[in-house]
């Protein structure tokens, strides 16, 4: 009986997953329980812009802003990057990273 009570316990662990806007590109990103600050989301979207070795920081620098990005009305609200992911965002949020950084070839 000890199994199933743990069962329920652990399915109600959510994962968030929230799309990332790097300039051009989207990327998803798995966030877990979403315990992390704001700030990673934009390092690791960032990082991921480079697809083969993960090192999209030696293009773009650092993230400057991160907007959510309201999907009806196309409306941007910035986020504090100090803020807790899961207390600011959602299951399938949407945001925009600003980078220091313009990557080369970017029109």
């Amino acid at each position: 009986m000890a199994e199933e009570e743990k069962g329920p316990v652990q399915e109600k662990e959510e994962i968030l997953v929230v799309y990332v806007q790097v300039h051009e590109k989207e990327i998803e990103v798995s966030c877990g329980s979403g315990t992390q600050r704001v700030k990673w989301l934009g390092h690791v979207g960032i990082a991921r812009y480079d697809e083969e070795t993960y090192e999209g920081w030696r293009q773009l620098g650092i993230p400057v802003t991160i907007e959510k990005v309201d999907m009806e009305s196309n409306g941007r609200t910035e986020l504090n990057m100090g803020q807790v992911i899961r207390e600011v965002l959602q299951d399938g949020d949407r945001v925009k990273v600003t980078t220091s950084l313009t990557p080369n070839g970017s029109g």
